[in-house]
């Protein structure tokens, strides 16, 4: 996430910094008690008839739905049923998907477009190129609406002349974290 020119893009490197932890490296069993074991878990469940959805919880600006995405997928679910996972099943759910959760003329347009197909790689989920809500279609580059529309978008807070983050080394940094070894301390 250190390195995703979106979210960096559009939210601070302060804020990417403080809302996130440096991996350390552990033992791979780690890895498999812990969300390798939640996600074949999820994928016997759904086997027995479980329908499953997505919960992330909007870590980082929605890569947490990405995350979560690819983590069902490693547990053993196929692509296509994690992205139903993340889509019809949780409208479904809450017993609103007449009006969301699939493409489908008269429901709500709220989507994303990518370019490359997550059914080939569930990572590719990441590929977002175009992003719709309400029916109005904005570009994830710019963020400006685009479509029906052309209207650029208004400058985010820290964007503003003079903004800076209120701590001395973040204005030489722009990060929280003290470019130095931990050697010294």
């Amino acid at each position: 996430m250190w390195e995703n020119e979106t979210l960096l893009k559009y939210t601070p490197r302060y804020v990417v910094d403080t809302r996130s932890r440096h991996r350390t490296m552990v033992p791979e069993e780690e890895y498999k008690n812990g969300h390798i074991l939640t996600s074949e878990t999820v994928t016997a469940l759904a086997k027995e008839g479980v329908k499953v959805n997505l919960g992330a919880h909007g870590q980082l600006q929605g890569l947490g739905a990405h995350w979560e995405l690819w983590m069902l997928q490693q547990g053993g679910l196929s692509n296509h049923e994690a992205l139903k996972a993340a889509t019809i099943n949780g409208a479904e759910y809450i017993g609103a998907a007449a009006e969301i959760g699939s493409l489908e003329k008269g429901k709500l347009a709220d989507l994303i477009i990518m370019d490359k197909n997550p059914l080939e790689d569930i990572k590719n989920s990441n590929s977002v190129i175009y992003t719709m809500v309400n029916g109005r279609l904005y570009d994830i580059n710019t963020m400006n609406e685009i479509g029906n529309y052309d209207k650029k978008r208004t400058k985010f807070y820290f964007e503003l002349d003079g903004y800076n983050q209120g701590v001395p080394v973040n204005m030489n940094t722009n990060s929280f974290l003290t470019p130095r070894c931990s050697c010294h301390e």
